[in-house]
């Protein structure tokens, strides 16, 4: 685990209220991720980063409803018309932790971080993110995932 800076960058992304319980059918659908993609080809625009989901107002039990935002890292002209689909994350003061393995055990991961941020009396100030850095549905003990958790 690491303390750093997450450096700002602009995204396109895409909003939508999900709940925890939600998250395995909407990660291995890919529907999202797909349409972003698509929306940097046509728009002739370079992904610059992996996709980020960034979670607002999570509370860790499975049935709350929060926001989920997907997001993709991204250069290039953006068309002043479709400046609502695009925004500048800040930087941001962040745990990290890279976690291996199949999704369904990352919360046990999240569990180590939070254990952390209690034992060395860090502040979070509610940012919640993840970052994809490799996805392989077909054998998920491949998957690489950094974990981030904002820090005031």
């Amino acid at each position: 685990m690491l303390v750093r800076t997450q450096p700002p960058m602009t995204v396109l992304y895409s909003s939508r209220q999900a709940r925890l319980a939600d998250l395995p059918s909407m990660a291995d659908s890919g529907t999202v991720a797909r349409e972003l993609y698509r929306y940097v080809a046509d728009l002739d625009l370079l992904v610059c980063g992996p996709q980020y989901w960034f979670y607002h107002g999570v509370d860790g039990r499975p049935d709350t409803r929060f926001t989920l935002e997907v997001a993709l890292p991204v250069q290039g002209k953006i068309p002043t018309a479709l400046l609502p689909f695009f925004k500048q994350i800040p930087a941001f003061r962040c745990l990290s932790s890279r976690y291996e393995g199949p999704w369904e055990g990352i919360a046990q991961h999240y569990a180590q971080m939070m254990q952390h941020i209690e034992e060395n009396q860090l502040k979070m100030n509610g940012i919640y993110a993840e970052s994809f850095l490799h996805i392989d549905t077909d054998h998920p003990d491949n998957q690489i995932t950094e974990i981030q958790i904002g820090l005031c």
